[in-house]
């Protein structure tokens, strides 16, 4: 299955990007671990049945563990995706919904205790500025944003200065923020490393770069198996774990790195009890196969159902 698909998508117009060694290490030996089906129903990711591609492969890299799709959409698609995207995909990223990102609550914490008297930041991809915003008084904040919808909203916002373009060709001089941020941004890359390295150039000395993303390395990731929601998003290319994002930032001059777990959405008993259901399915019907849809509890949309996020989220802290 997996040769048939590359197969069809070097023959596709949109000359879909077939990976061929690790993009974080450079290593050729790679893992086929399994295929995804992409969501292709939801307004807000209309990437997966613009192109064609319903079902991705998803690839480990033996030597530094990282995680990454191919054949994938191309650099250029992609950009064009997100300068044209809408409401709905703004409405998808729940920024302002507290009980939804905890992973905002957790950076303000700590960038709080880090910089009590506030300074400069810039945050790339910061949709509609509402982390900066919350941010307070004390911070100079800048925001960077391809989404054009977002960055219009983002200029509403007071004390937010508004750059609306590439990070690689903002312009930015050499050490000139506290922080840089990056909040759901790296899994979108195909090449993350030319990112940290521009983030590296322009945080001062003793700055930080926080960031967040899934932690391909988690337990509920790992259960999940090829029905993690994460992975499962059209313009998700690029999945880390803990070992993975550190190798890469320290291989651009990071030092001091450190984790913090996080769940990504509302945390309640139905929450857990829902997750657990969806592994359990997921894992029946790969060991049993599709016979056991004959059972009524497996009836329902089994064939396409997702496993949602469960405390499978990092935020890292490189210094």
């Amino acid at each position: 299955m997996i040769a048939d698909q590359v197969n069809r998508h070097h023959s596709d117009p949109l000359q879909l990007s077939v990976v061929k060694c690790c993009p974080l290490c450079g290593s050729e030996k790679l893992r086929a671990k399994f295929d995804v089906r992409h969501i292709s129903d939801d307004p807000a990711h209309p990437c997966a049945p613009e192109l064609g591609l319903s079902v991705a492969t998803i690839f480990a890299c033996r030597n530094c563990t990282f995680v990454f799709k191919s054949p994938r959409p191309t650099g250029a698609y992609l950009h064009r995706h997100y300068v044209e995207s809408g409401e709905a995909y703004l409405a998808s990223l729940a920024e302002e919904q507290d009980e939804v990102r905890r992973d905002f609550r957790i950076a303000r914490h700590l960038l709080r205790e880090g910089f009590p008297r506030g300074g400069s930041i810039l945050d790339v991809g910061c949709a509609s500025g509402f982390f900066l915003e919350t941010l307070g008084q004390n911070w100079n904040c800048h925001g960077l944003e391809v989404f054009h919808l977002a960055a219009e909203r983002a200029r509403q916002r007071s004390r937010i200065v508004v750059h609306e373009c590439e990070f690689a060709s903002a312009g930015f001089d050499k050490e000139c923020f506290d922080v840089v941020s990056l909040f759901d941004v790296v899994e979108h890359l195909s090449d993350p490393l030319p990112l940290f390295r521009e983030a590296r150039r322009i945080v001062k000395p003793g700055g930080w770069l926080i960031l967040g993303t899934g932690n391909a390395g988690s337990f509920a990731a790992r259960a999940s198996g090829s029905r993690w929601t994460y992975m499962c998003l059209p313009e998700h290319l690029s999945f880390f774990t803990g070992r993975a994002l550190r190798d890469g930032l320290a291989k651009v001059g990071f030092s001091q790195i450190n984790f913090k777990m996080v769940h990504h959405g509302e945390m309640h008993y139905s929450v857990a009890s829902g997750w657990l259901r969806a592994v359990g399915k997921h894992w029946a019907l790969t060991i049993f196969g599709k016979d056991i849809l004959r059972l009524r509890i497996f009836r329902q949309k089994t064939t396409k159902f997702l496993v949602p996020y469960f405390l499978d989220h990092m935020i890292c802290i490189a210094r």
